[in-house]
C-alpha cells in the first residue's frame, strides 16, 4: 500500500512548508524515520521523517514551492505499485516568471478613448460609485476593462454587460518598452517570504497606534547598577531592551486583553505572558519568544536573551523557542531610531516600538534639566481595543519605566 508523506505542522503558528533540498531521490530506498526533505517553516528549518519503510516512488514538490500543511509532498511504497494521480496545491504556483536581466521590459497600457467619454447620461452615483449590474462588472473583470471609461445604456445610465462587450474593441492598448535595465534577479529567501505573508495578514486588520515619550533616566541608572553585579556574576551586560521587556511583562498583568489574540467572534486571553523580542538577523527578523516573562528578573530576562540571541545568528532555534509570543516588543534604539509605527505580529493584538534613548532639555517642575528619554509607540488591533485603553497601556508602562527600582531585579 503506498503511503503519502505529507507537509507537517512543526509548530503552532505554522500554516505551510517551503521546501529547501530533497535529501533521498526517487527510487531510493527509505526506513521510517529516516530524513527525507528539508523544510523551511515558520522562521526555521526542519527535517520531515520518512513515515514508512519502502521506496520513494515521486516527488510531488521541487524546492522553493511553498506547500500548506498536509498537502502531500512524496509517496512511499513498493516498487512498481501504482502511483495516485495527486497533485498537491503550491501557494507559489501562480508566482511570475523571474524578468530575465537582458530583456526589456513591455508595459502595456490603456488609454481612454474619446469615444468612450462622450456619455449621454451619468453612469456615477453620489460619492463617485460607478453604476453597472452585476453581470457588468462580472464581464469588465473578464476582459480588464476599467468601468469608469464605460458609457452606460441602461436605465438611467447603468452600466450594463453588452456596453462593456462594446467597450472592449473602443479601448485601444499600447505597448510601452521599459528600457530600466535590471542588475540582477533575487528569490526572496524562505523567511523573506514568511515574513512577507505574515506582514501582509497583519495589514489586512485595522490598526491604531498611540505614542508617548518616556524619561528613562532612572533606567539608566538601574542599568548601571545592576550590570556592577550581573557582569561579574555572569559575563554578560544587561541591556535597555532587557529591563523594559521586564517592565512590559508585569504591565501586561494588569491589562490582559493585551495579552490575547481573537479567533472568530471570541477572543482568548493568554493565562502566561510571553514576550517576542523582535532581533533582526542577516536572513531577517525573527521573533524570540521569551516565556513567562512577568515571573523572571531582569537577571533571568538578561541572560535567555543573550543566549537565544547567539544561536539565533548560527540558526540554532527550535521552533518552539521562535513561536507563542503573546505580545512583541521591537526596539530599533541601536539603530539610532527616533520614532516608528509598527506593525502587530499576527495572530497577537498589540505590539510595542521603542526609539533610542538619548539625552535632550526637558522641563520639570518649571525648571529646565538634561533627562534621557525614548519615544515609544503601541499599536492594537482596532478590533479588539480602541484608544482609551492603548493609551492607558502606554502611561501605566510609562509609569513603570519612570520608576523601575520596585521591578524584580
Amino acid at each position: 500500500m503506498v503511503t503519502t508523506m505529507i507537509m507537517q505542522r512543526m509548530s503552532v503558528a505554522m500554516e505551510y512548508g517551503v521546501i529547501l533540498k530533497w535529501l533521498k531521490k526517487e527510487g531510493d530506498k527509505v526506513k521510517k524515520g529516516d530524513l527525507v526533505v528539508e523544510i523551511f517553516g515558520e522562521k526555521n528549518e526542519f527535517e520531515l521523517e520518512a513515515p514508512d519503510d519502502g521506496i520513494l516512488l515521486k516527488i510531488l514538490c521541487d524546492v522553493n514551492d511553498e506547500i500548506p500543511i498536509s498537502e502531500p509532498i512524496a509517496f512511499i511504497g513498493k516498487e512498481g505499485e501504482k502511483i495516485p494521480d495527486i497533485t498537491p496545491k503550491k501557494l507559489n504556483a501562480a508566482a511570475a516568471p523571474s524578468v530575465a536581466a537582458s530583456a526589456p521590459a513591455v508595459v502595456t497600457a490603456k488609454i481612454e478613448s474619446p469615444k468612450i467619454k462622450s456619455q449621454t447620461q451619468e453612469t456615477r452615483l453620489p460619492g463617485g460609485k460607478v453604476k453597472a449590474s452585476p453581470r457588468a462588472k462580472k464581464k469588465a473583470k473578464e476582459l480588464d476593462i476599467d468601468l469608469s471609461f464605460v458609457s452606460g445604456t441602461g436605465p438611467e445610465g447603468r452600466i450594463v454587460e453588452r456596453d462593456v462587450v462594446a467597450a472592449k474593441d473602443a479601448v485601444p492598448q499600447i505597448s510601452i518598452a521599459d528600457e530600466r535595465k535590471v542588475r540582477k534577479v533575487e528569490t526572496m529567501t524562505p523567511l523573506r517570504r514568511t515574513i512577507a505573508r505574515r506582514m501582509t495578514q497583519s495589514s489586512q486588520n485595522p490598526h491604531i497606534t498611540m505614542i508617548t515619550e518616556i524619561d528613562m533616566t532612572e533606567v539608566v541608572a538601574l542599568r548601571l547598577e545592576l550590570n556592577h553585579r550581573v557582569e561579574k556574576a555572569h559575563g554578560i551586560k544587561v541591556s535597555f531592551n532587557d529591563i523594559i521587556v521586564k517592565a512590559t511583562a508585569d504591565t501586561l498583568e494588569r491589562f490582559p486583553k493585551f495579552n490575547a489574540t481573537l479567533v472568530g467572534n471570541d477572543l482568548h486571553i493568554f493565562e502566561d505572558v510571553n514576550i517576542g523580542v523582535a532581533m533582526a538577523t542577516d536572513d531577517g527578523l525573527i521573533v524570540v519568544t521569551i516565556r513567562a516573562a512577568n515571573k523572571k528578573s531582569i537577571t533571568e530576562i538578561a541572560l535567555e536573551t543573550k543566549e537565544k540571541g547567539k544561536r539565533a545568528k548560527k540558526n540554532e532555534l527550535t521552533a518552539e523557542e521562535l513561536t507563542g509570543s503573546t505580545f512583541t516588543v521591537s526596539n530599533l534604539g541601536p539603530f539610532q531610531v527616533d520614532l516608528f509605527i509598527p506593525v502587530i505580529n499576527p495572530p497577537e493584538t498589540a505590539i510595542l516600538a521603542l526609539g533610542q534613548i538619548k539625552k535632550k532639555p526637558v522641563v520639570i517642575e518649571d525648571m529646565i534639566a538634561i533627562r534621557s528619554t525614548m519615544m515609544a509607540s503601541c499599536a492594537v488591533d482596532h478590533r479588539v481595543l480602541d484608544g482609551a485603553p492603548a493609551g492607558q497601556f502606554l502611561a501605566a508602562l510609562k509609569e513603570t519605566l519612570e520608576n523601575p527600582f520596585m521591578m524584580k531585579m
